[in-house]
């Protein structure tokens, strides 16, 4: 089905003339790409055109939205601007009432991209205007020219579709080692590149490469890892021309082309109907040439699977991995630390470790994974536990708000007036052209475009049918939805982590970092100090020492100048004290950095330990409660789908 919307406002006379009495207030929409950037065009180049169309049609010209160096292929949710201007179509009092855009590849590579968001406008009443093709959707005609384009771009490209697919199919069926597109596999290269019959040959120097760490994994014994510093320690890069990472030389010598011999066309990912049906045909083995042998990588699997089981060992496991945005905008893995305490589980951002050995560090903040597992827990059972939540969330999922309901039946209502005032001409045309005795060729001919027209209507009034029987099916939704706030409260606290995962999928949720661990440190690394007198079951000293104080202990500790030692035992109790990082303690106390190498060396021995009891008199405070997270925002959203039973699903087309 064509992807077409009712027109607003409504073809008929009196709301073209009233269009017309007033100055439309236009805003343009310009966007280039990076490649069209590195060829020095701007988007100075597309304003020209839009401001000068603009003029001539006597509107206002009255903002500008722009996006330069972004890609077509980017939904408008990840375009800044274009973002902006849908956000700003929505406002009320509306700023603006037509949009602007030089062609419609501005929007999208794919010309459906283009239209359905010239359709989403129209629903709002916001009005389009393509300079290329010179026309727009504020009359009868330029609004009846852009459904007659938008159906001819559909239909066109189902064809060309058709005709591509078909043609992929062939080549995969029937040319020996076929090249279906795309970069080829590693390991190999195409042959007869450009033509329809190009096809995989090996690649003698990455095949090599492949050789070289079957020989380091199968004969020398090392594991992936180790195998890929060998690579990066020898200069042999990946075909990017970096350096290798464990996770590219296991995708390229693990694959199924290297270890196989065979490339598989339509596999598990290929498109299917709502039957599971291929939609463009049978999944296909492509048999390549073999760099190795069956043998040789049945033997390869083998060794990589043992070296991986020796390597890995028990395995914590991180719920909230991948879902954590970083402040430099990469997301947080699990990991586990337990050479600094038993049972230490951290979250560190990919940018601490990056897999490109040239990269710098980012500076981000080791997150405690036991703390913001439960803060975050405990805010998904707040939201799981209350059905009205949930019902939000699934709205905000659905796309659809409260009014959109009353909005599709009243567009129902207008499109069936629409269709009988077609119907209503089609007859009078046939009376008419009857009346002149003409055949039943000329009625059909004069009925053409009518008939063309009616039939749009007609399938409009089928979408619109079809979205609203998907806003009545939020009854269900609703009554699944509490259902699974009465499971929450139930079962949710008591969750394994690989329980909470689920969960934390179903609610697509999101934990976006705002700030550092408080106190000035990095976070991750536990405070030594801390640590201590937590393992020695002590409080800490509620002050600097007095002197009487000093005097109890200055015999057992060394002598130093100018009262280092003694501001580094006052430090070493202010840090306990309130968990500040060293170079914070070092500014407040006075401190040398001395003090922290005094730490350890007194804590290594019993130096320590007879400290603290040559003070047992003195006035003792807790310790402080570090801030182990920092700030945070939690987001999440539900999919109403995932809870209907399987035959509303099949009914609704959910999947």
């Amino acid at each position: 089905m064509s992807h077409v919307s009712t027109p607003l406002p409504s073809s008929d006379e009196p709301t073209t003339r009233a269009t017309n009495a007033r100055t439309l207030r236009a805003v343009d929409y310009l966007r280039i790409s990076t490649e069209e950037q590195k060829k020095g065009y701007g988007v100075a180049r597309q304003s020209r055109k839009t401001v000068r169309h603009i003029a001539v049609k006597h509107w206002q010209h009255v903002a500008t939205y722009k996006d330069e160096g972004v890609s077509g292929s980017l939904e408008a949710a990840d375009r800044g601007d274009l973002k902006r201007l849908m956000e700003d179509a929505q406002k009320t009092p509306r700023p603006f009432d037509i949009v602007v855009v030089p062609d419609g590849r501005v929007i999208g590579r794919k010309g459906r991209a283009f239209w359905r968001w010239v359709w989403a406008l129209e629903d709002i009443g916001v009005y389009v205007a393509v300079v290329a093709d010179d026309y727009d959707n504020t009359t009868s005609e330029g609004r009846k020219k852009m459904r007659r384009d938008a159906d001819y771009a559909e239909t066109e490209w189902e064809t060309i579709r058709d005709r591509t697919q078909g043609g992929l199919q062939e080549k995969a069926e029937l040319t020996p080692a076929a090249h279906i597109g795309g970069r080829p596999p590693y390991g190999y290269k195409i042959a007869n590149k450009g033509t329809p019959g190009s096809y995989l040959v090996i690649d003698e120097a990455e095949a090599k490469v492949i050789r070289y760490v079957y020989d380091l994994v199968v004969s020398e014994g090392l594991n992936l890892r180790k195998a890929t510093i060998r690579l990066n320690a020898e200069e042999i890069t990946a075909r990017s021309g970096k350096a290798w990472t464990r996770d590219n030389l296991r995708d390229r010598v693990m694959s199924s082309p290297v270890l196989d011999g065979v490339l598989v066309f339509r596999g598990k990912h290929a498109k299917t109907d709502e039957h599971d049906n291929p939609l463009w045909g049978d999944s296909v083995k492509i048999e390549l040439p073999r760099i190795l042998n069956a043998d040789e990588s049945a033997e390869l699997r083998r060794k990589v699977a043992e070296t991986a089981k020796h390597s890995s060992g028990q395995r914590e496991f991180y719920p909230l991995t991948g879902r954590i945005v970083s402040l430099c905008r990469r997301t947080y893995t699990g990991i586990s630390r337990a050479s600094e305490r038993e049972g230490a589980r951290y979250y560190r951002c990919a940018g601490n470790a990056p897999k490109d050995l040239s990269q710098k560090s980012c500076s981000c903040s080791y997150i405690d994974a036991d703390a913001l597992e439960g803060h975050v827990w405990k805010k998904v059972m707040d939201i799981a536990s209350d059905s009205e939540k949930l019902q939000e969330l699934a709205a905000e999922w659905i796309g659809m708000a409260a009014g959109d309901k009353s909005a599709l039946t009243d567009r129902i209502t207008d499109l069936d007036r629409q269709i009988e005032g077609m119907n209503a001409s089609i007859t009078a045309v046939i009376v008419a052209t009857a009346k002149q005795s003409k055949s039943a060729e000329a009625i059909e001919a004069a009925t053409a475009a009518l008939n063309e027209e009616l039939q749009q209507l007609q399938n409009l009034r089928a979408e619109a049918a079809e979205w609203l029987v998907e806003m009545e099916e939020s009854d269900r939704y609703a009554q699944d939805l509490r259902a699974l706030a009465s499971m929450a409260r139930k079962s949710f606290p008591d969750m394994a982590p690989q329980q909470q995962a689920a969960i934390l999928s179903l609610l697509e949720l999101k934990v976006t970092v705002k700030g550092t661990v408080s106190g000035g440190r990095r976070g991750g690394v536990p405070c030594t100090v801390r640590a201590w007198y937590v393992a020695a079951g002590l409080d800490v000293p509620a002050a600097s020492l007095s002197d009487g104080d000093w005097a109890k202990i200055a015999p057992l500790l060394p002598k130093g100048r100018m009262g280092v030692v003694r501001r580094s035992v006052d430090a070493i109790f202010y840090k306990a004290r309130t968990g500040k990082s060293w170079p914070d303690v070092i500014k407040e106390t006075g401190a040398t950095r001395q003090a922290s190498k005094h730490f350890n060396a007194w804590s290594s021995g019993e130096t320590w330990d007879r400290v603290n009891a040559a003070l047992a008199d003195v006035e003792r405070v807790p310790l402080s409660e570090p801030e182990l997270l920092p700030p945070i925002v939690i987001e999440g959203r539900v999919d109403p789908s995932a809870m209907l039973h399987p035959e509303e699903r099949s009914r609704t087309g959910c999947r």
